[in-house]
């Protein structure tokens, strides 16, 4: 008898144990609406580092926020995190250390905004293509994604 009070008790400390904190919530996050500008030479003249850009949703609807730190594909020898912004009257393309997606909202990756920039694309994107985009998340960790290639605009 005291053997199997032993075991109940055992049993119910791993399964307290084993849940989540009092009041911790792992971010839910979702990707939605992903796709990628066909590939597009540098403006360097030599025709060399094809680059692209990757658009998308990001929607948290968890209840703390989390960020985007980070992102990665084998189709790239690097993908940043960037935002089109305004500078002495000229717009550029500016790297970010990372995103902040709120809790319970959303944040979009949009041409003339935020953006994944892929540079020294190793291959052609053509529109019909796909391939798989890795996000890393603080919170959520990594998220595997598949973005089709395809015409956009602004």
């Amino acid at each position: 008898m005291v053997l199997q009070a032993l075991v109940w008790c055992i049993a119910a400390v791993v399964l307290v144990s084993c849940g989540p904190a009092p009041g911790a919530q792992a971010p839910a996050i979702t990707i939605t609406d992903a796709w990628a500008r066909p590939a597009m030479m540098s403006g360097d003249g030599h025709g060399m580092g094809m680059n692209s850009a990757v658009y998308f949703v990001v929607r948290n609807s968890g209840g703390q926020a989390d960020r985007l730190i980070g992102a990665s594909t084998a189709v790239a020898g690097r993908a940043e995190l960037h935002e089109t912004r305004e500078e002495g009257g000229v717009m550029r393309m500016v790297p970010v250390p990372a995103v902040e997606i709120p809790a319970g909202g959303e944040v979009a990756f949009r041409p003339g905004g935020l953006h994944i920039m892929l540079m020294d694309l190793k291959r052609d994107l053509k529109v019909g293509d796909s391939f798989e985009l890795t996000l890393r998340f603080e919170r959520a960790g990594e998220l595997k994604l598949s973005v089709p290639v395809r015409q956009g605009g602004m």
